[in-house]
């Protein structure tokens, strides 16, 4: 299928991306700010899941939509989300940080919450699985050689990084929207059914996540840029693995649909974000 071809393409172009804005020292900033990677990192892999986990008990959702709702729940943040706490003020440097360290716990934790969301959901004689272990492999390969690529670009030809990176990003992000569009048409049936309980589950994902991110690095008394770089790591996952494992390794389009429409939900709310933040901003330094 040319999905499965077109959705892994997309990701191994984005990590390239992000790799092209890394270099060696941005892996000694958890030294630097050990506090906020710790909260981040918590909020991400532990608060993040649950929170997904009880949406997807509590709202009567299909037991495919459910784990898809917990599919996003389970992967990192993205190079999206660096972008959007670039342009909301946040600390870049910080997300960059979170993206590549979550982006290696999330080898482990993506096949063990999924799995166990598919046995908790669909039971123990469901037709879709996703073994652990190769789905960590296939995760790794194609994320960290990508990232590493991008990284030796960056290293043996910085002005060249410097002057694509922008336009690699772009393109993933155009790649992403043809994707939503298709699993869209694909599932339009669905769509039309399912739609009004999943875009409010995705949209209260994204929101419950990004507020109890925000409202716990400050009551670890991170500063306000950081804070804000912790609420949009936790709120703006990585919907383009999400993608990647629905339709390439768990080959069932119901399970994308989360993903799909979460990806709509995410960057509205990045614009919601991005507005306030220049606009609070604008107010501060009149």
């Amino acid at each position: 299928m040319i999905i499965d071809i077109v959705v892994p393409s997309c990701l191994a172009l984005m990590m390239v991306g992000l790799g092209m804005t890394l270099v060696p020292d941005d892996f000694k900033r958890v030294l630097i700010y050990p506090k906020a990677v710790a909260v981040g990192l918590a909020f991400q892999m532990i608060v993040l899941p649950l929170v997904g986990f009880g949406l997807a008990n509590l709202l009567p959702l299909l037991p495919k939509i459910a784990v898809g709702l917990m599919l996003i729940a389970a992967c990192p943040g993205g190079v999206a989300s660096n972008v959007i706490t670039h342009l909301a003020k946040g600390d870049t440097a910080l997300a960059v940080t979170l993206t590549v360290i979550s982006g290696f716990f999330a080898l482990i934790t993506i096949p063990l919450i999924v799995s166990f969301s598919l046995l908790h959901f669909m039971g123990a004689d469901s037709t879709v699985k996703l073994p652990l272990l190769r789905t960590a492999l296939q995760v790794a390969a194609l994320t960290v050689p990508t990232v590493i690529a991008g990284m030796a670009i960056k290293a043996k030809a910085p002005n060249f990084a410097d002057r694509t990176k922008k336009f690699v990003s772009i393109g993933g992000l155009l790649f992403l929207v043809a994707i939503v569009i298709a699993v869209a048409v694909d599932e339009r049936e669905m769509l039309a059914r399912e739609g009004l309980i999943v875009g409010p589950a995705t949209l209260a994902l994204c929101v419950a996540t990004m507020f109890l991110g925000y409202l716990g690095a400050r009551l670890f008394k991170i500063n306000t840029p950081r804070s804000v770089t912790i609420a949009i790591g936790t709120g703006f996952q990585n919907s383009t693995l999400a993608l990647v494992i629905a339709t390439s390794f768990m080959h069932d389009p119901t399970i994308a649909i989360p993903p799909a429409i979460y990806t709509v939900v995410m960057f509205t709310a990045a614009f919601v974000v991005i507005g306030y933040r220049n606009l609070r901003n604008e107010g501060q330094n009149a």
